[in-house]
């Protein structure tokens, strides 16, 4: 994931809407895709993804470049999903497929990752996407998720070994077949 041109970050800041159209644009997708895997819920994370860029478009005037314009929205988004999901609790803890009828893989990159995914921890799940399918540096990932860097780097490990045991134990349940 590119960082925006500073320029248009501070355009939205001074109040420019289609500077911050600019940056809805180029950021929507992901936020959707990582409040699906945060809320398990479609619906639950399309309300995420416009509580978050509300949020950022109220606060973007605090923002002051302390780390990447991707990595604040993240930690926004994040936080609209962390409080949509204190609300939402009972509801939460059901698997994806069983409340809208479609895989965990529509959100994900392949069907193998989206399956395996569900074999990793919810904190190492997070982390894992921040690095590796929105493509934030570990630094810009501490920041998100408020832990330090050594903190990623030791989920970061534990969420590749949980993916490779899923994905292995995957592979060994077809050849059996």
């Amino acid at each position: 994931m590119r960082d925006p041109d500073p320029r248009t970050v501070e355009r939205a800041r001074r109040g420019d809407l289609s500077a911050f159209e600019e940056l809805v644009r180029a950021y929507q997708a992901d936020v959707y895709r990582f409040a699906v895997h945060l809320t398990h819920d479609r619906s639950l994370a399309e309300d995420v993804t416009q509580d978050a860029f509300l949020r950022a478009f109220r606060f973007l005037g605090g923002f002051r470049g302390g780390t990447t314009f991707g990595a604040w929205l993240f930690r926004i988004a994040r936080n609209c999903a962390m409080d949509s999901l204190q609300r939402e609790r009972p509801t939460m803890f059901r698997p994806l497929q069983e409340r809208d009828g479609r895989a965990i893989s529509d959100a994900a990159s392949t069907v193998e990752l989206g399956a395996a995914l569900g074999a990793v921890s919810e904190e190492h799940r997070e982390t894992f996407l921040l690095v590796e399918v929105f493509g934030l540096t570990y630094l810009e990932t501490s920041d998100v998720l408020g832990v330090a860097v050594g903190t990623v780097k030791s989920r970061m490990f534990r969420a590749r070994r949980a993916l490779a045991a899923a994905l292995s134990e995957r592979d060994e349940g077809e050849e059996a077949t």
